[in-house]
């Protein structure tokens, strides 16, 4: 049997459990997907069940592994700051689909301030306002 190499973790915190949806969809851009989960907010949970259920997952996660959040300042990035004081995680808001793509790409390599810093970049850089060109001149 072939070992897989490392990988480190990506946690999705999303409200609604969307962050699942957007990696399956995905795999039609990149292929099949590992390492990376979701602690989904749902409008049942108060914030003491959603923070047990990703301490669940938080505490069985590798030493520099990765949270992508939906919302900064929002419930699922003020859960994951909670666990930033005890466990080596480094934790990314604003989810989009370049982000977990950057993301998984970098997975067999730690996530360190400056891959998150690399990461944050190519998904701002992904944000474009398109338009044609205005051919009338």
């Amino acid at each position: 049997m072939v070992e897989r190499p490392k990988t480190y973790e990506i946690l999705l915190l999303t409200h609604g459990g969307w962050g699942m949806t957007l990696k399956e969809k995905l795999t039609m851009i990149i292929g099949e997907i590992h390492g990376v989960s979701e602690v989904a907010l749902e409008p049942s949970d108060t914030t003491e069940t959603f923070l047990q259920k990703v301490k669940e997952k938080v505490t069985k996660m590798p030493a520099d592994s990765l949270i992508l959040t939906d919302i900064a300042g929002g419930t699922t990035s003020n859960i994951a700051l909670t666990f930033s004081k005890d466990y080596q995680i480094n934790i990314l808001s604003g989810l989009n689909s370049m982000m977990l793509m950057e993301a998984i790409m970098r997975q067999k390599q730690p996530f360190t301030a400056e891959s998150v810093a690399q990461i944050r970049e190519a998904a701002l850089l992904s944000c474009q306002h398109l338009r044609l060109p205005d051919l009338k001149n």
